[in-house]
């Protein structure tokens, strides 16, 4: 006999043992998606799809925060007239992956959703999603089934109910939406203490970002002198490009830029190379035990041809480096002992205009909060970088 108990108590004893570390890893994945700026694409059927609908919508809209990068999020069940023609013309096993192959780049993410595993059309997207080097996600139940075996990452809830594994995959899709809202909001505004000092700025980039330009930089007056709150963090960042207008001497900007960086974030030493529009460094300055200096153009070329900059001008997209020593993508020098390092682009829509490289003498010290703030800073300066500099070079 049905029984409303019987439901609620499958409901309960799937919670304790849902996939947790799979989670997170999820919840990394697209975070560094939205940073890097990844498309993200969700595909499910029936049930499903309504996930997929519903998750896009959660991402797309929930996870907003003022001055941070949106989620570049597509549901490939949502467009009833390609995907009609689709299932029509070539047949529903390709309604997915015909729409991916239109669309899909390397490192983007595609998720797909199937209780059972083994949906045709979600599998044939996730095989093409692999051969196109992109990060594959499935949300599944049951045994998994095929879809189980082909992902990168699997989200499995391990349930022997279809109905349950729906209400699941719904579930964790909020969780993982409200995840990276939150993350997003509080990224940046509190910088880990253990492993490394830095000045007190109440965990704000406001203080960063006031330090960068002074009294110059207005703000809404306030009753107390007290560090302003996250909320105002975005309002005070969108306003740095204007800023930039009533700054004449753009390299001592540059240098100004490089030292708030290194000491905000602990760093021992660091360095910002900017690029021309045909890619060639124009200037750059390095910081190093408290000093900067303006190095010869020379020497950040040899960075940017054979280091770590140049990886991540390549592929536009930042890197963490646990140690220098193991990473193939350092510019060793023979006196450097092992480091950790962190190094992010300048960009704007349709180039990568510079790039900005953090060193800390022990390894393993930078982590998502650091790679955050940092995005914060450069998605505000990128654009003013590109046009002052193309104004004065």
């Amino acid at each position: 006999m049905y029984s409303i108990g019987d439901y609620f108590s499958g409901i309960k004893k799937t919670i304790d043992i849902l996939p947790i570390n799979a989670i997170e890893q999820l919840i990394k994945l697209l975070q560094e998606a939205r940073l890097q700026g990844r498309q993200v694409f969700i595909m499910g059927n029936g049930g499903s799809a309504a996930t997929a609908s519903h998750f896009v919508c959660d991402l797309a809209k929930s996870t907003r925060v003022p001055g941070w990068p949106n989620f570049r999020v597509i549901g490939l069940t949502d467009n009833m007239s390609i995907f009609s023609a689709y299932a029509n013309d070539e047949g529903y096993e390709t309604v997915f992956a015909e729409q991916l192959n239109n669309l899909l780049r390397e490192d983007d993410i595609v998720i797909g959703i199937s209780a059972s595993g083994n949906s045709p059309n979600v599998l044939n997207g996730i095989e093409l999603a692999n051969i196109r080097r992109a990060k594959t996600i499935g949300f599944t139940g049951l045994t998994g089934g095929r879809l189980r075996s082909i992902v990168q990452l699997c989200v499995h809830v391990p349930t022997d109910r279809v109905d349950q594994a729906e209400d699941f995959h719904l579930m964790i899709e909020h969780l993982v939406s409200d995840a990276l809202a939150l993350q997003t909001r509080s990224m940046g505004a509190t910088i880990r203490k253990e492993t490394h000092s830095a000045p007190s700025y109440e965990g704000k980039s406001y203080g960063f970002i006031q330090d960068l330009f002074g009294a110059s930089l207005t703000t809404p007056e306030r009753k107390e002198a007290v560090p302003a709150p996250a909320a105002q963090t975005p309002e005070l960042l969108s306003r740095i490009s204007e800023e930039f207008a009533t700054k004449l001497d753009l390299h001592n900007l540059l240098m100004r830029l490089l030292n708030l960086t290194v000491n905000y974030l602990g760093a021992t030493s660091g360095s910002i190379v900017v690029l021309g529009e045909k890619g060639e460094v124009v200037d750059g300055a390095s910081a190093y035990a408290g000093k900067v200096d303006a190095k010869p153009v020379e020497m950040f070329s040899e960075m940017v041809q054979n280091g770590l900059a140049g990886w991540v001008l390549e592929n536009r997209k930042p890197a963490i480096v646990e140690n220098t020593q193991e990473d193939p993508r350092w510019l060793r020098r023979v006196w450097e002992t092992s480091r950790s390092a962190i190094c992010i682009p300048l960009m704007t829509m349709d180039r990568v205009i510079g790039v900005l490289t953090l060193t800390r003498m022990q390894t393993q010290q930078f982590n998502m909060e650091d790679l955050s703030l940092l995005t914060a800073v450069t998605l505000s300066l990128s654009y003013s970088f590109n046009t002052e500099y193309a104004n004065h070079h």
